[in-house]
């Protein structure tokens, strides 16, 4: 059952489900069929619908706060009202982390779809000087031009839709025509670590968050949300099953060893001009990503100190742009760091795990502030307390996938956090 205060916003349902389409959908769908499927063979595609299933699950749990809490800010915020100021800061933080780690991982990927086109790229000393050329210019870009933002993620968006889409029809087109003669048989593909399948699948939906977050800007957000959510999980999760299988029925065998799994399925259907037309696309659409990104990330950090008071004002300077500086220069110093020392699969991990930490104070706000009769009644879903405690049991076995690096260096940055705001607050 569903209760909720009525929305005043200006977005139709039609808006609604397109916005939380777009947000979902990034580079994994383009880069990691070969990863899941080593993974888990064909179960790599009960893998990836488990994942969206669970994710839903997650997902009605932001519907709720978001229902309660009309405040931008997403986790932080519910945080911040369950548990206060400080609890709320180390979220807030890892916010900022997430958005740098994201900006890396498309980096990551657009040159590593760019070495499909020249493979010098993959030489050390190449792939860095791009990698630092890339984000310099997305400074440059963040420091002068902020009114490009829309018209960029506009872009990329429709490139990355349109890609998705020439994919789908001409691969169903192809095997429509070929019949069973493509497909190799199962007994020839997969190893068996549905684990590792189950969490990499969870990257692909990790966009989830901002649609529930958005739910003032919804017009009758309390009928409109609850649909929109199950709409938008089940188009973007049929996409990558779709995605997933004709990947493999095409590739066969040889997907365990493609980086670009889905360009060289579509080369087996058009061609090297399919192939090219993929990467071409897959270039605009994770730069176009990792700008949109970059626009966002540092107004975080920088809101931290100038209207949370969170951190030292510093972070909130501004130039004469209007642009956050300092959090800007930190923001792209530290995707520096992660793009010249970690793979794609090793930074998704790490977006994985900081995702996990958010939904996991999200769903503990939700648990405290469910029946706090200082809030609106908001969304109450049937079960009461179920559907938050499934999700920590199943949040609480995901966050236990990772290798210790992956913890090492959550945990070095959440100690960096708790350093920063004990300086700050002893200064004040």
């Amino acid at each position: 059952m569903w209760r909720m205060k009525k929305g005043t916003g200006t977005l139709s349902f039609n808006s609604v489900l397109l916005l939380g389409i777009n947000s979902i959908i990034g580079s994994g769908i383009f880069l990691l069929p070969s990863t899941l499927f080593k993974a888990a063979g064909w179960a790599s595609l009960v893998a990836i619908g488990l994942a969206g299933l669970a994710t839903l699950m997650i997902a009605m749990n932001y519907a709720v706060m978001a229902s309660k809490i009309d405040t931008d800010g997403g986790a932080w915020v519910y945080t911040s009202q369950a548990f206060g100021l400080h609890a709320g800061f180390q979220i807030g933080w890892l916010s900022w982390f997430l958005g740098v780690i994201t900006i890396s991982t498309e980096i990551v990927a657009f040159l590593t779809t760019l070495g499909g086109f020249w493979p010098q790229v993959h030489q050390r000393w190449v792939y860095a000087t791009l990698a630092l050329g890339l984000l310099g210019g997305i400074l440059l870009l963040n420091y002068f031009g902020p009114s490009t933002m829309k018209v960029i993620d506009n872009l990329a968006s429709a490139t990355k839709i349109g890609l998705i889409l020439l994919f789908l029809i001409a691969g169903s087109l192809f095997l429509g025509r070929q019949g069973l003669a493509v497909i190799t048989p199962i007994s020839q593909l997969g190893q068996h670590d549905f684990s590792q399948a189950f969490t990499t699948a969870f990257y692909m939906f990790t966009g989830f968050s901002f649609l529930p977050v958005a739910a003032q800007q919804i017009r009758h957000a309390e009928k409109v949300l609850p649909k929109a959510l199950l709409v938008v999980m089940l188009v973007v999760t049929l996409l990558y099953l779709l995605t997933q299988w004709l990947t493999i029925l095409l590739l066969g065998a040889a997907i365990s060893a493609e980086k670009l799994p889905v360009a060289a399925a579509l080369m087996q259907v058009l061609g090297v001009a399919g192939r090219g037309l993929m990467l071409a696309g897959m270039l605009v659409s994770t730069l176009g990503v990792a700008i949109a990104v970059s626009f966002d990330t540092p107004v975080g950090l920088a809101s931290l100190a100038t209207e949370k008071k969170l951190l030292p004002r510093e972070f909130g300077r501004q130039n004469r742009f209007g642009a956050p500086v300092v959090a800007l220069s930190a923001t792209i110093g530290l995707a520096a760091i992660l793009v010249l020392s970690g793979s794609y699969l090793f930074l998704v991990n790490l977006i994985i795990l900081s995702a996990f930490v958010q939904y996991l104070a999200t769903v503990f706000a939700l648990l405290k502030l469910q029946h706090d009769p200082t809030l609106p009644a908001g969304i109450q879903l049937w079960g009461g307390r179920t559907l938050p405690i499934l999700s920590l049991v199943l949040l609480a076995y995901l966050v236990c996938q990772f290798n210790w690096v992956t913890y090492v260096i959550g945990l070095g940055f959440v100690g960096l956090g708790e350093l920063v705001y004990w300086l700050d607050q002893r200064r004040r």
